[in-house]
């Protein structure tokens, strides 16, 4: 019987997977702190968390029976990946599953940002008719900078060449796409040229701070910053510095540094956009995630390991 622990939600056509499987016995566990998880954890072959629950090295090294970890998202900076496979336990995540509802929502922060949605929106429920102060721009014949083009940056660029947007990219290894028109540049050329630059980057120490206090510097002047990815990419006082002296038009936030804990004061300034790490929020990308990740694990779990 293979034991698998859910430590944050999942939905229930993920669920229903290990309900009708003969050979599983799975347990849902919320909110669990470190010490509570090292004390749960023990007699379980498989942990599946999305990002709140954080699997750290005591964790891991209390896990006695523990195969797998699974992480129905793409990100893995919660799970201390090199603690786990010391020990040998694979760990399994779903990249992709989630991009298209974070590139539709890198497309609404451009949008929102442009046309100051947010801010005429609280003027309105506060009874104020203010059109005047809410002149935008538009994004036809913009240039987007793509930071980071892997599933989630291709689908945005392919959205946003359709709403007349020009597209040029930073990544480190060649980008091939066919049915979008861009060019591939150095970061500093990017920043430079692009009036929107949006973020699609894993966080890693690679990619920790790699858009300062220097390189927001580079920024052209009025340009926005969108960021979907992770909030640890950018340094946030900085950037609002840039934002409070007026070099950045504005900035549009799914993510901060330390989440729940977020910088209230850079989410509070009036040239940001910001929301609660919802960029893969929705219906279709929360079953697909749950679903895949569900899938992974027993395919794993009965191809290499039997439990009686």
């Amino acid at each position: 019987m293979y034991k698998i622990l859910v430590t944050d939600p999942l939905r229930q056509n993920a669920l229903q997977i290990f309900e009708e499987a003969p050979d599983v016995h799975y347990e849902t566990h919320y909110g669990l702190s470190e010490d509570e998880l090292i004390e749960k954890i023990k007699p379980f072959n498989a942990v599946l968390v999305r990002s709140a629950t954080q699997i750290s090295a005591k964790i891991i090294a209390a896990a006695e029976n523990l195969k797998v970890i699974g992480r129905a998202g793409s990100g893995l900076d919660n799970i201390d990946v090199k603690a786990a496979e010391k020990k040998g336990i694979k760990v399994l995540n779903t990249p992709g599953t989630n991009a298209p509802a974070v590139a539709e929502m890198t497309i609404a922060c451009l949008f929102a940002v442009a046309r100051n949605i947010a801010r005429a929106d609280h003027t309105m429920k506060q009874g104020l008719w203010e059109k005047k102060a809410f002149s935008g721009i538009e994004l036809n014949e913009r240039t987007l900078g793509i930071v980071g083009c892997g599933t989630i940056g291709k689908s945005v660029a392919r959205k946003a060449y359709a709403l007349g947007m020009q597209i040029v990219v930073y990544n480190r290894s060649r980008v091939e796409m066919d049915d979008v028109p861009f060019e591939q540049i150095g970061l500093d050329d990017l920043l430079r040229r692009a009036d929107f630059v949006s973020l699609h980057l894993a966080l890693s120490e690679e990619t920790r701070g790699l858009l300062g206090d220097r390189e927001l510097a580079l920024m052209k002047k009025d340009s926005y910053l969108i960021n979907t990815s992770r909030g640890e990419i950018v340094d946030e006082q900085a950037l609002l510095s840039h934002l409070e002296k007026g070099h950045l038009a504005g900035a549009a936030l799914d993510v901060f540094c330390n989440e729940p804990d977020y910088n209230k004061q850079l989410a509070a300034n009036a040239k940001v956009v910001a929301t609660p790490h919802i960029g893969a929020v929705t219906k279709e990308s929360q079953e697909r995630v749950g679903v895949r990740i569900a899938d992974l694990t027993l395919e794993f779990l009965r191809s290499k390991y039997i439990f009686l």
